[in-house]
């Protein structure tokens, strides 16, 4: 009776260690997967474009400043960083970039430009600044047409060149 006991006893120890090692796989598992929901999202505006460069993911935001129907988190942010006030503006555009690297884990700290032509040729140079996780600034895109934008991203010793299209309407 004593060895059946002790066997029981084993038994439901072993079920109890297996349940708190699959329990914490669990866990473990859905705060991995915490960046990964793509339906909800701290990024600042619209996602525009994706990309990966040399294994970076690179994911880039727009956001019109002059639309009403911006989210009002989008627009408490962008008010924050840019003490944008609700006059012309001379950029009213505000473009981000998100990277995430080989391990995907978001990049925080590096050097970002952009380059921004429109349809005749008209460039425009501006930095990114870090601000919510991602690399942002303004810029004009007022004209309809299509747009280039160029981004180079310096890394650490690691240098990054990426080049989309995009079509104001």
């Amino acid at each position: 009776m004593k060895e059946m006991m002790k066997k029981t006893m084993k038994l439901m120890m072993s079920v109890l260690v297996l349940s708190v090692f699959c329990a914490g796989a669990v866990f473990a598992t859905s705060s991995d997967m915490k960046g990964h929901d793509m339906e909800k999202s701290d990024k600042i505006g619209a996602l525009i474009h994706e990309s990966i460069v040399d294994g970076y993911m690179l994911s880039y935001h727009f956001m019109d400043l002059r639309d009403k129907k911006t989210d009002d988190k989008d627009k408490a942010a962008m008010d924050a960083s840019h003490n944008i006030a609700e006059k012309e503006m001379d950029k009213p555009h505000h473009l981000m970039v998100y990277i995430m690297d080989k391990n995907h884990k978001a990049v925080l700290k590096g050097k970002v430009g952009f380059m921004i032509k429109n349809a005749q040729g008209d460039a425009q140079k501006v930095m990114g600044m870090f601000m919510s996780e991602g690399f942002g600034t303004t810029a004009d895109m007022k004209k309809k047409g299509v747009y280039t934008i160029a981004t180079k991203l310096v890394l650490g010793n690691k240098k990054l060149m990426d080049k989309f299209d995009y079509e104001m309407k």
